[in-house]
């Protein structure tokens, strides 16, 4: 059984679409592969890819923390197992097991989490899905609910998720999406 697990610094990830890498463990907690997460930088389509590439490599269950309905209910269609962690410190060899007492299974996509697709795609002009809850980011996106069609490939949402898994090294490519969002991420 392989188990897929989205990972940011050495910890399962908070947000599953916003996690740095997706790693692949095997029952003996083994590491069978990690790679970067598509959903970072390719926005909508990149959410498809994760989906994708979880399948590709043979995984039967995966862990989260927070999810969105939409990419939940992308993973359960798939007859993905999937599990939410309820305390993003555990170690990740326990998730090798196959006994998951710290989780509980996620069986409907109404598990997920309702907001970020709804509620932040009219804030954020479709495809970050940013949980910030500042007044002023209405203003800030102001493009509205076609964002995630007419503008999957624009590089205004691509950096706007680059910047935010790179905060240190990425300044540069901040300076059209993301400038309110560094300022806030910065004193992390």
């Amino acid at each position: 059984m392989i188990t897929a697990i989205p990972m940011k610094d050495q910890h399962i990830a908070n947000h599953f679409s916003r996690a740095d890498e997706m790693l692949f463990i095997d029952e003996q907690g083994q590491v069978k592969g990690r790679f970067v997460n598509p959903a970072l930088t390719e926005g909508c389509e990149g959410k498809q890819q994760l989906v994708s590439m979880i399948l590709a490599n043979g995984a039967d269950r995966v862990i989260v923390r927070n999810i969105g309905q939409q990419l939940l209910s992308k993973l359960l269609s798939q007859q993905l197992s999937v599990f939410h962690a309820k305390n993003g410190r555990t170690a990740i060899e326990y998730f090798a097991g196959a006994n998951l007492a710290d989780c509980e299974p996620f069986t409907e996509a109404s598990q997920g989490r309702p907001s970020i697709n709804n509620i932040a795609k009219k804030a954020n002009g479709g495809c970050c899905n940013h949980e910030h809850e500042h007044g002023h980011e209405h203003e800030h996106h102001a493009h509205g609910e076609e964002g995630c069609h007419n503008q999957s490939d624009s590089g205004t949402h691509k950096r706007c998720c680059e910047s935010e898994s790179e905060l240190a090294n990425e300044t540069a490519t901040m300076k059209r999406c993301c400038k309110k969002h560094s300022i806030m991420h910065h004193h992390h």
